[in-house]
């Protein structure tokens, strides 16, 4: 049966893909060095003066791995390179983001330059996720003048093989020529592709049509829904060259330009007929494929859908072959211009300078269509390369790092080797001195015409239908950390700015106004937060954050830490997307270990659907774990074709029994993503409901064991019940897990960020863990994390989750996590916040039910007499309502003051059991609307 077209191979934001690994091998090395490395490479790689291909192992993975903070490369996985471009694919054992094999093409950068930003690329056929190509074997060689890896399989009665290769340097490019033969029949195979994964915009794609300009995009893709085929059909375009940019602003930079050299069509009579490609774009993907099967019609301009149609019928018979050639070069700026510069050596160059250091200059033909990108110097100089032949008036617009954005046409005649452009005058910002040894996070809000401003924009347009993704560097808002490398000074659009001086949930805030004239500086003269609540005690951290080393996030690492600190929170967990990767080097390199605290972990990320999980695995997170520095990946458990049991267990035989949360269990509904393991638990379409037992048919797959003894779904230790800023999610997990409390199977609720980038406000929300040092931090430094100590606390549910409110709850003498003992008692619930954090109501829930619901009055103290005629749980929520417009909502946009307890349990009769309550008879309310919200 024929796959469903485009069916969801990009199943969206939080998908993952591979990950990254966690120490880097440091320092840049000079060419020749790097050379001579490759010639003591040792006895995995077969080598030519230059030039290396073969597998990794514990001699030279130092010296032949592809460095960056994307490289996930380890021992076992192929390598080939020339000294200059160095590229790696995953061995057959070592799963892809898309499969449960390996064979594919994972990091790729400039050797010895440590620039990798690559995710992975995925051959695939017919465009569907149920037709990935399996990787057979894997070969490599060095021959006449090429390093290369050679990989098979078979998929439909066809054999797959990829030949990937690097040329002698000086180039710069990656080849790849797949070899798509039919061998016996089998299901069609009308189209053959690589998908690109940039999870979130990771990388942000500029797509060009070399034989067919009209059809370039540039970074302005249209809207595609997977699912739909005339959505899909819409968004497919006739261009050949995909240029993937890196995040500007993460150094060292990169960009790839991928690009198709041919298709053509071999048959058993002889003949030779080239083949009709396509592109398209998404969010998190990138697409270049090509038919299998030359055209009746169509095959020129924009795809139409008589010609998607003919796919229909379109299949290779037993013994032609379809070849399909690419190349993916390297550019050492994350610019379009560094990639079509190379493409155009022969154009012609056009160079000038600016008053506008920085700028990003986006350049357009004369037909309106984008040719190229690129960025000013720090004095403001520019060069690029127009395409041979390239002739009229060109556009060069000019787009401030401040804003706005300046247009200066430019004449370019026939045969012109270079045009030097006139020196021009820009529109000037405003300079806002910084203070400096503070630490604080300074959120800027443009008052009455002036905009608020978009500090870090990398100003390159990216859309997807119609829609702008900002680059994950961007946000309203700077961090200072209190250490040398600090942001010295913003540049501002001139106008009026209110500044917002916070420190998170537990400091005050510092509000004042502010004028920016062009072309002045001024310092920014504003109070630093004072510390106005203590919580002893308790630890405050984050168990879900991303940075650059996620494969769905390009935040640099040192931004990602100055804004933590500046949030005030005590422990942050890294948790990138099957890359466990340690913070603590760069957080001692920054000279901020007496601030904060850290620990390794990991997001398990299963997107294959395979024989044992039909629907995935979910997101799941691992901690604390320590890095494999030499294994694919730093060592992150499998997860793809894996049940959440096998996940489980494995990652508890690890040394301390890391921890496992299941992540954004509902991510907004019952059919809402692979991410969401409760919206179908792997097995299922219709995901578990809570108002039936676990032993229903439909909970049956989480209790089931996978052998006599073995492990189950279930066995998961705590649940992220709020993530983020959305509280319909919360209150949708919040059914689950008060559905598994009261059938016994006690979890921990937890609350975390899962920021990918600066504009997701990190550390809010944040878990409220019952944990004291050592050491009082009164004599010195924070002392070292008792871990084992932590991590009881955590799995106990000795905790609770807030984003601004601080709980003090106690059933007699017992808190969240513990046990009380007795019929009746007094529930005692304190509640403190800083002025601007609004508070409203408090809510009690018993075994799952709201028994009171009640404004919180000015002193925040309330006792709640109880009685239980049998053994029970106590949770508590306390909510407020951040209005328009409030100090709250400037400084955390889109959430809600919030706070929620873990469970006091209630041994009502004293006899040392508690016993689970059961779910009540008439079921709990249902998923669409748990509980009212206030």
């Amino acid at each position: 049966m024929r796959p469903s077209f485009l069916a969801t191979f990009v199943e969206a934001p939080r998908s993952a893909g591979p990950a990254r690994v966690a120490q880097r091998v440091h320092g840049t090395r000079p060419l020749f060095l790097i050379c001579l490395a490759f010639l003591a490479a040792g006895p995995g790689l077969a080598q030519e003066p230059g030039l290396f291909a073969g597998q990794l192992d514990a001699q030279n993975f130092g010296s032949h791995r592809v460095g960056g903070v994307d490289a996930v490369a380890g021992v076992g996985d192929w390598v080939l390179g020339n000294g200059r471009v160095c590229a790696a694919i995953a061995g057959l054992e070592h799963e892809s983001m898309l499969s449960d094999r390996g064979g594919v093409l994972v990091d790729l950068g400039h050797c010895g330059r440590r620039d990798d930003q690559w995710g992975v690329l995925q051959p695939v056929l017919n465009l569907s996720r149920d037709e990935i190509i399996p990787t057979l074997s894997i070969r490599s060689e060095v021959t006449e003048g090429e390093a290369r890896v050679v990989t098979t399989g078979r998929l439909h009665g066809t054999r797959v093989e990829t030949v990937y290769s690097i040329a002698q340097a000086p180039s710069t490019a990656l080849v790849l020529r797949t070899t798509l033969e039919r061998e016996v029949p089998g299901e069609s195979a009308f189209l053959i592709a690589d998908i690109a994964i940039h999870g979130n915009g990771q990388l942000t794609p500029f797509t060009l049509a070399s034989r067919d300009e009209g059809t370039s995009l540039g970074f302005e893709h249209p809207a595609v829904d997977v699912d739909d085929f005339f959505s899909a059909a819409d968004a497919m375009v006739r261009a050949d060259i995909q240029i993937l940019l890196g995040t500007r602003g993460l150094e060292p930079q990169i960009a790839y330009g991928w690009r198709i050299l041919g298709a053509r069509i071999e048959r058993t009579d002889g003949t030779h007929d080239p083949l009709a490609h396509l592109a398209m774009n998404g969010k998190h993907f990138s697409i270049l494929g090509a038919y299998t099967e030359t055209l009746l019609w169509g095959g020129l301009g924009p795809p139409s859908l008589a010609e998607l149609l003919q796919m229909l019928w379109m299949d290779l018979d037993v013994g032609d072959r379809v070849v399909f050639e690419r190349e993916i070069l390297l550019g050492e700026r994350a610019t379009a211009a560094s990639i079509t510069d190379q493409l155009w050596s022969r154009g012609t160059l056009v160079q000038g300078r600016l008053d506008a250091a920085g700028a990003t200059l986006h350049v357009e033909s004369p037909a309106g269509v984008p040719l190229t990108h690129l960025e000013t110097d720090a004095d403001g100089h520019f060069r690029f390369r127009l395409p041979p032949g390239a002739q009229g008036e060109h556009l060069l617009e000019v787009r401030p790092i401040f804003g706005g954005a300046v247009e200066i046409p430019f004449q370019v005649s026939a045969g012109t080797p270079g045009l030097e452009l006139p020196f021009r005058n820009t529109p000037q910002p405003g300079r806002l001195n910084l203070p400096r040894g503070e630490i604080m996070r300074l959120t800027l809000i443009g008052l009455g015409e002036t905009p608020t401003p978009r500090l870090r924009a990398d100003r390159r347009g990216f859309s997807v239908g119609g829609q702008e993704i900002p680059g994950h560097a961007e946000s309203n808002s700077v961090s200072l950390a209190g250490v040398p490398g600090d942001v010295l000074s913003l540049d501002l659009a001139p106008g009026r700015y209110r500044v917002i001086a916070s420190r998170g949930p537990l400091w005050s805030l510092s509000v004042g106004e502010i004028e920016v004239q062009a072309g002045k500086e001024s310092p920014l003269e504003i109070e630093p937060p004072l510390r106005i609540l203590e919580h002893p005690g308790w630890l405050s951290a984050d168990f879900h954050v991303h940075a650059a080393p996620s494969d769905d996030s390009g935040l640099p690492l040192r931004q990602r830490l100055s804004e933590f600190v500046a949030m005030g929170a005590d422990l942050i967990v890294s948790t990138e997307h099957d890359n466990v990767y340690d913070y603590q080097p760069a957080i001692e390199e920054m000279g901020l270990a007496g601030e904060i605290h850290s620990l390794v972990g990991v997001e398990i990320t299963s997107t294959y659907r395979g024989s044992e999980t039909p629907e995935t695995a979910g997101h799941s997170n691992a901690f604390p774990l320590v890095v494999q520095p030499e294994a694919y990946r730093g060592g992150a458990p499998d997860s793809q074709n894996r049940r959440l049991a096998r996940i489980v267990e494995e990652v508890h035989a690890r040394p301390g029994r890391p921890l496992v949360q299941i992540n954004h269990p509902r991510e907004g509904g019952f059919d809402s993503g692979f991410g969401s393991f409760f919206s179908h638990l792997s097995v299922t379409e219709s995901g578990h409901d809570p108002t039936l037992p676990l032993s229903a048919a439909a909970n049956r797959s989480l209790i089931e064991r996978l052998r006599p003894g073995g492990p189950r779904d279930l066995d998961f230790d705590a649940i992220e019940l709020l993530n983020g800023a959305s509280m319909e999610r919360y209150r949708m997990a919040r059914a689950d897990w008060f559905a598994f409390l009261l059938q016994g199977e006690v979890r921990t609720g937890t609350a975390n960020s899962d920021s990918h980038r600066a504009s997701e406000i990190i550390a809010i929300p944040v878990n409220y863990v019952a944990y004291r040092p050592p050491i009082s931090e009164a004599e010195g430094a924070p002392a070292e994390l008792d871990v084992p100590a932590l991590v009881a606390a955590i799995r106990g549910g000795r905790s609770y989750g807030s984003s601004g409110p601080l709980l003090e709850v106690r059933l007699g003498e017992s808190g969240p996590g513990e046990t009380f003992k007795g019929g009746r008692g007094a529930l005692s619930i304190g509640v403190r916040a800083a002025p601007w954090v609004p508070i409203g109501e408090v809510r009690v829930f018993v075994d799952g039910a709201l028994a009171l619901r009640k404004p919180l009055d000015q002193s925040g103290e309330l006792t709640v007499p109880l009685a239980f005629e049998r053994d029970a749980f106590v949770t508590v929520e306390v909510e407020g309502k951040a209005e328009a417009g409030s100090l709250y909502a400037q400084v955390a946009p889109g959430h809600t003051p919030f706070a929620f307890t873990n469970p006091i349990f209630v041994d009502a009769d004293s006899d040392g059991h508690w016993q689970p309550p059961g779910l009540p008879r008439d079921g709990l309310p249902t998923l669409s609307a748990p509980f009212e919200a206030p």
